[in-house]
Formats: C-alpha cells, sequence, structure tokens
C-alpha cells in the first residue's frame, strides 16, 4: 500500500488520539494534520470537508466499540438476559473509556449518512442490540415490536448513562448508575415476558 492510500487511515488514527483529550467540537483539521506531518489540505482532500472527515473518524470508532460489544456478548454465554447484561456493561464501557468518541457517534455534529464507515458500524452495532433484545422475546411477537423495544432499551440505557455523565440525577436517588441501570433491564425484561405486556401485539 501507497503512503498516499494509508493517508486517510493514518488522519483517521491521529484524529481518534486526540480525542481522547479533547472533545470533537475542539478538533483542528489542521492539529490532525500536523501530527501525521502532512499540509493542512490533506484532510480536505481525502474527505472533501471536516463533517464528512469527522463521520469517517466517529465510524472507525463506532467500529472498535461494536467489536467490543460482540465479543462481551458472546463471551456471556447462552443466557439471552445475561447477554443483554453484557451488551449494557459494553455500551458503558464505550461511553466512559472513549466518551469522546461516543459523542461525535451519537452526537449532533455528523449525520450516519455522512460517511459510508458511520453508516457500515452503526448498523453493526444497532444489529447487535436488535437480535440480543429479540432472543429475549416470547415467541410471537412480531418484528417491529422487537425494533420498538430494542430502541426502547437503548434509549433507557443512553439516557440513565448521559444523566449521569451530567450530574444531573438528584443526589436524592438512592442507587448509583450501575443499579438504576440493572433496575431498569429487570423492569424491561419483566414487561417483555408478561402474557400481556404493553404494547405487544398478537402474532399473525
Amino acid at each position: 500500500m501507497s503512503a498516499d492510500a494509508a493517508l486517510p487511515d493514518r488522519l483517521i488514527t491521529a484524529a481518534l488520539e486526540l480525542l481522547a483529550d479533547q472533545p470533537a467540537e475542539e478538533l483542528s483539521i489542521r492539529q490532525v494534520a500536523q501530527r501525521v506531518g502532512v499540509s493542512h489540505q490533506a484532510p480536505y482532500v481525502h474527505f472533501g470537508d471536516r463533517r464528512r472527515f469527522l463521520a469517517a473518524v466517529a465510524g472507525a470508532g463506532l467500529e472498535v466499540a461494536a467489536a467490543d460489544a460482540q465479543s462481551r456478548v458472546t463471551s456471556a454465554g447462552p443466557d439471552p438476559a445475561v447477554r443483554l447484561r453484557a451488551l449494557v456493561r459494553a455500551y458503558l464501557s464505550f461511553v466512559d473509556e472513549r466518551p469522546y468518541v461516543h459523542d461525535l457517534a451519537y452526537g449532533p455534529l455528523v449525520a450516519m449518512r455522512d460517511h459510508p464507515r458511520l453508516q457500515a458500524a452503526a448498523l453493526a452495532y444497532w444489529n447487535l442490540l436488535r437480535d440480543t433484545v429479540a432472543a429475549n422475546q416470547p415467541v410471537g411477537v412480531p418484528a417491529a415490536e422487537v425494533l420498538r423495544r430494542a430502541a426502547t432499551a437503548w434509549g433507557t440505557v443512553y439516557g440513565i448513562a448521559r444523566l449521569d455523565a451530567a450530574h444531573k440525577i438528584p443526589r436524592t436517588v438512592p442507587a448509583d448508575r450501575s443499579q438504576l441501570l440493572d433496575d431498569a433491564i429487570k423492569t424491561l425484561l419483566e414487561g417483555w415476558r408478561a402474557p400481556s405486556a404493553p404494547g405487544e401485539r398478537p402474532s399473525r
């Protein structure tokens, strides 16, 4: 592979390294180029504009997170509920260990359509979530309902994690983030398995 062919990946790697310590809003394209030792125009030559470059960076970071989540779910064993909790822990590790990459991937700076790498990584993560949630459903739950439940589970975990990160959960709440999430997952599982769970539609 030529140096030119490898340059996009080098630029993305440099950006991910910088995102370890600073949010994407503060990430300078010139700073990334200097880190790699190329002209500040190089990222624009390969990616077109800043938004597309950031989307590619987000995609690369999300690929790593999705692979880690898949590994943890696979290693959790056959129990669907245990696998779901492993997926939650993997997501929290992503939020805790690479918060700026997480915020770039799921925040307002870029859209999934801005780069195919981000689209593919987001789809892989979503498919893992959907399949993990689906494995916890009773027989006969329609596919559309599984998708709604997957979105609800993700929104629940995301919301609690974000509120905790922003220190917005009242101190009077007698539980930390882990306990709140354990309670939330338990409630979701019980609701999904109930004979007449809210929103459940009969299979056809």
